[in-house]
């Protein structure tokens, strides 16, 4: 079963093969994209969390560089998160599976100098806070990580892509195996799952939308998985049109522009651009869309 809507699901597709199929950028090109989504995903991820370090700030943390006023512990939630993308991307595009190693090896990374011991299952009991559930005993944690496993790699429900790392993301934050870390570790390997199923942009869930990411978060606690699967839909889509801008320098437009040029309102498009039926896209508080997407949209609904 597809819980993505329709429409919102070609449009992925659409990008995605043409990105797929287009010839690499240029190695300079490739590198400055690479850099600025990797400085854009570690701040959100990090800012879901709590981190309160700006962009500009996490920029100069992953390079090396102390910050005035802050954390040792938000310095290295920031510097950490590279060594960890780095990790799963490579495992991901040499079709490694994810297993009980992975799992373990990406939390270490990311809580290295942060915890104890980064890397090992919580000992304790684990509350979440504003979740609709309680997460396993501690000792109930390795059967938990090797059924979601199994569940995984058989897909019995033959779950598309999105929808399957989504759920992955979602039962694995269940389980809360870390003592803290989870949500970065679950974050990233989401973006296994989709990488390993060629999607080639590293999916980054705006911290900008945390409370819908939540609120998509408890829906999933009461089995309703829709609201979580559109919303990373939305996100998989947002980075892979970002990338087509980038890469092939198309136009785009506010929405107040949009709106000038199409026969929708401004509040209309914004409300389309929420619930996944549009395809724009936020560029830090405001959306934008280029002027395929909302060509593609006025020809499809006239």
């Amino acid at each position: 079963m597809n819980g993505i809507k329709e429409t919102l699901y070609k449009r992925i597709l659409e990008k995605k093969i043409r990105i797929n199929q287009q010839p690499p950028p240029h190695p300079d090109l490739q590198t400055q994209i690479n850099t600025q989504t990797i400085i854009e995903y570690t701040h959100s991820s990090n800012a879901i969390e709590g981190n309160t370090l700006t962009l500009g700030e996490t920029a100069k943390a992953i390079n090396g560089e102390t910050i005035n006023g802050k954390t040792i512990q938000e310095y290295f939630e920031a510097h950490n998160h590279p060594a960890a993308i780095q990790y799963i991307k490579t495992h991901a595009t040499q079709n490694k599976p994810i297993t009980t190693e992975t799992i373990k090896e990406t939390h270490r990374l990311l809580m290295n100098q942060l915890m104890h011991e980064p890397g090992a299952y919580r000992t304790g009991a684990a509350k979440i806070q504003g979740a609709h559930f309680m997460p396993p005993k501690s000792t109930e944690i390795p059967q938990k990580i090797t059924e979601l496993l199994t569940w995984l790699h058989t897909n019995p429900y033959e779950y598309p892509p999105i929808e399957q790392a989504a759920r992955f993301m979602h039962r694995l934050l269940v389980i809360h195996p870390f003592q803290d870390g989870n949500g970065r570790t679950t974050r990233l390997l989401m973006n296994h799952i989709l990488i390993q199923n060629n999607y080639p942009v590293l999916t980054n869930i705006s911290h900008r939308n945390r409370k819908q990411y939540l609120n998509a978060l408890r829906e999933a606690d009461q089995q309703n998985y829709e609201p979580l699967i559109t919303h990373v839909a939305i996100c998989v889509e947002e980075a892979l049109t970002k990338h087509l801008i980038a890469t092939n320098e198309l136009e785009t437009l506010t929405l107040r522009e949009a709106a000038k040029q199409s026969p929708y309102t401004q509040d209309y498009l914004g409300l389309r651009a929420r619930n996944g039926s549009l395809g724009a896209y936020k560029q830090g508080r405001n959306w934008r869309i280029t002027r395929e997407d909302l060509n593609h949209y006025i020809k499809q609904n006239q």
